[in-house]
């Protein structure tokens, strides 16, 4: 991979906002190298209206932009007539960001005053576009169109006599262009003014968003039975108010025109609609896409894309780059070979190899609560569990033999002999002879692996392609974000990523780090932000603290169940806030409570903030949380219980042998 520029780093730029067009058609990366793939998810040929929802950075811009029309142009060589009639469809794309929809609020009016003028300014604004993507269809030319009957009839759409006013496309841009100015002068002067008097509403609602696409099928040669399809993105920025107008016009859509709102996961503020109120229907009037659990739920298909977004973004930077083949290669990854013997090598670096390890310290002393238990005993027990060899394995030993609590001397003594030759069979080879052992590391391999590096205090490592794959969750940004830290720290080390070096598993495990930081601060939701980010990092304590306690009840764990209907309302919203940020996912398969078998909701924490805690990004172990203690996390009018209730529940876990004492829950939520 030589020639690439060493200042560039390939994944800086991650917010498909900030691409050109250009840049959105070169960048476009699909689910599979098949028929369907993300356009079958979003579906533009379909009369049925959407909300496509995800978490940000999920790839909702990258899609609906990638089907506007400019984008459809450059996809055909620039042929815009060619790519509209052999898709099908006409895309109209506009972000809210660029109506400077704030602006129609307040200034001494309610919001029923604004609905009015704002419909009128959002609907001349998307017939702007439209018309200006119809004047490029028939710049060339265009047999057999009558521009000026055209005209008129859009001036029919209006509820005043047009005539006059345009008689061309360009006249008609021109009009549309300046109403629009218009409305916006009157607005952005309202504040000095006190008055809105120079704003008119002539049309009615829906009458040009509908009506001009409905003429276009009629009049214009080519565009027969073509869908236009208006892309509207970040609905979040919308109010309530202003969606209801959207979710009118989603409602009462008629002719050969649809609407695809583009919104993140909390940005839905309502569905109801103007006049009666009454909500827009799922699966009736609208269909609803989650675009980041649909990734979630097609792992090979999401590994397939991102790796290909990958490559993709290194070929721009450096033409003739290696192909998606090998992205994986370029990451170092922990040898798991052997029970991990490469990580006891790495661990002895820096240490004295002839002193006792940590864990078998604090082995040695709890083993002196045990009653019959002399210094004598517990020299005799260490050295026979002890495997210099093998680290991880001398770790599992240890770990199995808290897994037993032994309570008497003889107790101790037979299970440290249990545990040593197990530990010692399967150092060599013979894992009939260590059936016990073998079944406890299938179910915690990471946590212990993870448990002796920090015995050692050493991060606790992430790497590998497979890894980054999941710490993203679904959320290509996410992926994108952790490679542009863990590009700057191998640079920085001198690695040359992507150019001939390889990806050190310090610069992946710093640089995943980073990018937990990254997405813990800027996910940071409007309201409640604070008391969210207590209730998600309390849980991540308590994960954490499962996780490297001496007799973790869960393995891997990551997730928790709950009886959402037993919450208080300020749970309920905490959560809810929680998941709408990412800061939890709830999973589709709900579980079974122990207690009363009703069937619980399901979450786990984002992935991308197991770095930040060091605890797993893989879903297998989960937790249920009881009524008392679930409200205690996330309801802020209850937490001054949870130091209690969190003590209780881990106490088990974290008590030394032979003594049911533990350190002060305080302590560990303080860490």
């Amino acid at each position: 991979m030589q020639g690439r520029r060493t200042h560039d780093n390939p994944f800086d730029l991650n917010k498909a906002s900030d691409f050109s067009d250009k840049e959105i058609a070169e960048l476009w990366v699909d689910l599979a190298d098949s028929p369907g793939g993300l356009l079958g998810i979003l579906k533009p040929t379909l009369r049925m209206p959407m909300l496509l929802l995800g978490g940000k950075g999920s790839g909702k811009t990258h899609l609906m932009r990638y089907i506007s029309a400019p984008v459809q142009a450059m996809r055909r060589g620039g042929d815009l007539r060619r790519a509209i009639e052999e898709d099908g469809f006409m895309g109209v794309y506009v972000r809210a960001d660029g109506l400077n929809i704030d602006k129609f609020a307040g200034k001494g009016h309610t919001d029923e005053f604004w609905t009015p003028i704002y419909g009128t300014y959002f609907e001349l604004w998307l017939a702007t576009s439209l018309i200006g993507i119809l004047r490029d269809y028939v710049d060339e030319g265009l047999e057999g169109f009558d521009e000026q009957a055209f005209a008129s009839q859009v001036g029919e759409l209006f509820d005043l006599d047009m005539s006059g006013e345009f008689d061309s496309i360009e006249t008609m841009l021109a009009y549309l262009t300046r109403a629009r100015k218009g409305i916006d002068y009157a607005v952005n002067n309202a504040s000095l003014s006190g008055t809105l008097d120079d704003v008119r509403i002539t049309f009615s609602t829906g009458r040009l968003v509908f009506g001009i696409p409905a003429l276009m099928t009629q009049l214009v040669p080519g565009l027969g039975g073509i869908l236009i399809v208006y892309l509207i993105d970040e609905l979040e920025n919308f109010s309530a108010g202003q969606q209801r107008y959207l979710n009118s016009l989603i409602r009462y859509r008629w002719g050969n025109a649809t609407i695809k709102l583009g919104a993140r996961l909390y940005g839905i503020k309502t569905y109801d609609t103007l006049g009666s109120g009454e909500p827009i229907k799922r699966d009736a009037e609208y269909e609803r896409v989650e675009l980041d659990n649909l990734l979630r739920e097609r792992r090979k298909d999401y590994e397939h894309l991102v790796t290909k977004l990958v490559a993709k973004r290194l070929e721009s930077l450096s033409p003739g780059a290696e192909g998606d083949a090998v992205i994986a290669r370029q990451f170092a990854q922990l040898d798991s070979r052997d029970y991990w013997r490469a990580a006891t090598e790495d661990l002895v670096s820096g240490s004295d190899p002839s002193r006792l390890r940590p864990y078998l310290q604090r082995l040695k002393s709890d083993l002196l609560r045990i009653r019959g238990i002399t210094p004598e005993v517990a020299d005799d027990i260490l050295a026979e569990m002890e495997i210099p060899e093998n680290f991880y394995l001398e770790k599992a030993a240890v770990f199995y033999f808290r897994k037993r609590r032994p309570r008497t001397s003889d107790e101790a003594v037979e299970l440290a002999q249990r545990a040593a030759a197990q530990a010692r069979a399967l150092l060599n080879g013979r894992r009939e002879d260590a059936r016990e052992l073998s079944q406890l590391i299938a179910h915690f391999d990471s946590d212990i692996l993870a448990q002796l590096y920090r015995d050692f205090r050493k991060r606790v490592p992430y790497s590998g392609f497979n890894t980054l794959v999941d710490l993203s969750q679904g959320i290509p940004r996410n992926l994108l974000t952790n490679l542009k830290y863990i590009y700057r720290r191998s640079q920085f080390a001198g690695e040359k990523p992507f150019a001939g070096g390889i990806i050190s598993i310090r610069s992946q495990t710093e640089g995943v780090r980073d990018g937990a930081a990254w997405f813990w601060e800027d996910a940071q939701p409007d309201s409640d932000g604070m008391l969210v980010r207590e209730a998600v990092e309390s849980l991540a304590i308590l994960f954490r603290t499962v996780r490297f306690s001496n007799v973790p009840s869960e393995c891997d764990l990551c997730t928790f169940s709950v009886a959402s209907d037993s919450l208080t309302p300020n749970s309920r919203k905490v959560l809810m806030i929680s998941e709408n940020w990412s800061y939890l996912i709830r999973l589709k398969e709900p579980r079974r409570n122990k207690n009363n078998r009703n069937l619980d909701l399901k979450y786990q924490l984002g992935p991308m903030l197991a770095p930040k805690w060091e605890i797993s990004e893989h879903r297998r172990g989960s937790m249920e949380l009881g009524t008392e203690f679930a409200n205690a996390i996330f309801d802020p009018d209850l937490r001054d219980r949870l130091p209690a209730l969190f003590k209780q529940r881990v106490e088990a876990m974290i008590a030394p042998l032979g003594s049911a004492d533990t350190r002060l829950a305080g302590e560990l939520f303080d860490q």
